[in-house]
């Protein structure tokens, strides 16, 4: 998703001989990434920590594990989902990566203020204003991150099929979880957020397999796991 290019900076003495060029790690370089030694992608760190916490919820919302797993969800977007995510997306940041360090602290936002809507606030807002009023409301604040991930998912498609998927699906499941909280109480909405939670399993396999397929054609110099670029269209004059 993101590309990190290392200045090669060459040096000619006066004596009019060509040394070889200095690595790039030991030269100071303006530019994005290059303020110091270009560091590796923060991309396959947040893309790992947001497969754990959608995987989790998918395990959770379709019944495979019982409900009362839940708080697990719940820590695990306090824990690797948000700080993943944020340490990931500042790293894409501090790389001049705009899209995904947009991605990372973006959702590791959403991850921390879901954990804390669900841990500490959803008990008072029921008590005030009753269920209806907080699957009204939870559904509104789904419905604004599925808008912030369709961004995502439109400006990934032009990176790979690897990246669309993750945002695709995601969005999928912001939408159907909305669906089912907007139905309050109906005999259909565990149906409905059933099936939210297989869309969030497979959300989960999608986002792991974006990560796992950075770390392991970087590490391997070779692609073990295709990205599937997407074709770049020719510029018209």
């Amino acid at each position: 998703m993101t590309t990190h290019d290392e200045p090669v900076i060459s040096s000619e003495p006066s004596n009019g001989q060509v040394q070889a060029a200095e690595p790039a790690a030991a030269v100071w370089a303006p530019g994005p990434g290059h303020a110091y030694p270009a560091t590796a992608p923060g991309v396959p760190l947040s893309a790992f920590a947001f497969a754990f916490a959608v995987g989790f919820l998918g395990l959770v919302e379709t019944g495979i594990l019982s409900s009362a797993a839940n708080d697990i969800f719940i820590a695990t977007c306090f824990g690797i989902g948000a700080v993943g995510l944020l340490i990931g997306g500042l790293w894409e940041y501090r790389a001049g990566e705009l899209f995904g360090g947009t991605f990372g602290v973006g959702y590791a936002g959403f991850l921390f203020s879901t954990a804390l809507i669900l841990k500490f606030f959803a008990g008072p807002i029921i008590a005030a204003g009753g269920v209806l009023a907080f699957d009204h409301a939870f559904a509104a604040w789904l419905i604004l991150w599925a808008l912030f991930t369709a961004v995502f998912a439109i400006g990934a498609s032009s990176i790979s099929l690897a990246a669309f998927t993750p945002f695709t699906l995601a969005f999928i499941v912001l939408v159907v979880l909305a669906i089912a909280n907007l139905g309050g109480t109906a005999s259909w909405t565990a149906d409905v957020a059933k099936v939210g939670g297989w869309f969030a399993i497979l959300d989960g396999f999608a986002a792991g397999y974006l990560g796992a397929a950075i770390v392991l054609n970087v590490t391997l110099s070779r692609e073990l796991l295709p990205m599937f670029p997407a074709k770049s269209r020719p510029r018209t004059e």
